[in-house]
């Protein structure tokens, strides 16, 4: 499962993070950024990314020829697909589309049309949120889950990243995560949206001890090459390609990162046992003021309250 993400770099810094080498070439190039309207909804760097947001995607750029002159072009997509059946407004097609499972792809009135028409693109993070299920707890711990970095990068510091790029050695800076994911180009009454989802797939033992379900990383130029290749590599060959990654890297996150409406770079800084437990002592004590009234609540009755 995946319902969270973060990707703070600005729109030059996400084309040189998501730089690489064209086939035949011995340099570093950029992807061209495509601008999409989206009904006026434009991407906006954030550490708390929620479905419906805006988000940089890579998809292959044979379909904008004239437009690119690079193989991998980004576009800015909303995160959940809106059906092609859908009409009227967007925002009212109630069904839950910011995930599809893999085991689910081919059998799917939805994503299968989707999946057979080329529509297969790469979502860039930084990282994602998870929430532990394995454990139960009357909160759930969320996790921020990320690429190994260097030895000197912290990606919940971005004063540690060495944002750099060169044509020669590419991007310096904090390594992203290359999601698998389907897309869509909703039409309806003049407005056009691009939107995406992410495949999930069952976890595997680097990741089960936190959630069942985990996203489609690609963690090789190799498998990005053959996910973007519509003409060359049909659907059932692109999935193939597809397996749950092994190695990640992880930390527990305050529960600010809960709601959807907290954006600040808090969501992703990794929490000790010490600034957990004042969490935890936090949310009990205001479970117990609205059980017992705040107004009623003393000093003494505080103090009994063990988290």
């Amino acid at each position: 499962m995946c319902g969270r993400t973060g990707l703070s770099l600005n729109k030059e810094q996400v084309r040189c993070a998501c730089s690489y080498k064209q086939k035949d070439g011995n340099t570093y190039v950029k992807p061209d950024w495509l601008h999409e309207h989206n009904d006026g909804k434009e991407y906006i760097p954030s550490y708390n990314i929620a479905p419906s947001d805006i988000t940089p995607v890579l998809i292959a750029g044979n379909k904008y020829e004239g437009l690119s002159k690079t193989s991998r072009v980004i576009k800015p997509m909303m995160w959940g697909i809106i059906p092609p059946w859908h009409k009227g407004d967007y925002k009212n097609h109630n069904l839950s589309t910011n995930n599809c499972r893999i085991e689910n792809i081919k059998s799917s009135k939805l994503y299968n049309p989707i999946l057979i028409n080329g529509g297969r693109c790469v979502i860039v993070v930084e990282g994602f949120y998870e929430w532990q299920t394995t454990v139960k707890t009357k909160i759930k711990q969320p996790y921020y889950i990320y690429a190994p970095q260097g030895d000197n990068t912290q990606v919940d510091n971005p004063e540690t990243w060495n944002s750099e790029f060169n044509e020669n050695d590419g991007w310096k800076g904090i390594k992203l995560l290359y999601m698998a994911g389907l897309y869509h180009v909703w039409q309806h009454d003049g407005s056009i949206v691009y939107c995406y989802s992410i495949i999930t797939m069952e976890s595997n033992d680097t990741f089960n001890w936190l959630h069942h379900r985990m996203p489609a990383i690609l963690d090789s130029q190799e498998q990005i090459d053959a996910w973007l290749d519509i003409d060359n590599v049909n659907s059932e060959m692109a999935l193939s390609y597809l397996r749950s990654v092994k190695v990640l890297s992880w930390h527990q996150v305050s529960t600010e990162v809960n709601n959807s409406r907290n954006k600040s770079s808090n969501c992703n800084k990794r929490i000790t046992n010490k600034s957990k437990q004042k969490t935890m002592t936090s949310f009990f004590t205001k479970a117990e003021k609205r059980k017992y009234g705040e107004d009623n609540m003393t000093i003494k009755d505080c103090k009994k309250i063990k988290p």
